[in-house]
């Protein structure tokens, strides 16, 4: 099953993101900062990242920055979500997308599924392996 990582300190915004992506069939795992994030990054090896840029202590750059300098995770895409406008300008080799809040969740998906198919097809797998999740079904 896929495993995306969801990191943002606005708990209420965290679950909103978690909903999003367990009702498109993903395996969700949270992290509130970017400490536990990295840890969580490590131990889960998620199959993408979506995070937020604006974080107590590390920010989402310095994030991306570690995340990036790993080479347990140094492979893995992000998704790079921020409320400031204009973006910041800092180095946007550090994630692959860059999405100004509040963005639209069939936007995001879109660009999740894109993401993931980039991820599999750069593994050798078919296009749409891991972006062809498996829905959770509805009630």
């Amino acid at each position: 099953m896929v495993t995306i990582l969801a990191i943002d300190d606005d708990r209420n915004f965290l679950r909103a993101l978690g909903a999003l992506f367990a009702e498109e069939g993903y395996r969700v795992v949270t992290a509130n900062d970017a400490e536990s994030a990295i840890a969580k990054a490590i131990a889960e090896r998620p199959d993408l990242i979506v995070t937020d840029y604006m974080m107590p202590r590390i920010d989402g750059a310095e994030l991306c920055r570690r995340l990036k300098s790993n080479l347990t995770t140094v492979r893995i895409p992000i998704v790079m979500l921020t409320a400031l406008y204009p973006p910041p300008s800092v180095d946007e080799r550090l994630w692959d997308r860059l999405l100004t809040k509040p963005v639209p969740a069939a936007r995001l998906m879109s660009e999740v599924r894109v993401l993931l198919s980039e991820a599999a097809l750069a593994e050798g797998y078919p296009a749409g392996a891991l972006a062809a999740a498996p829905r959770a079904p509805r009630c």
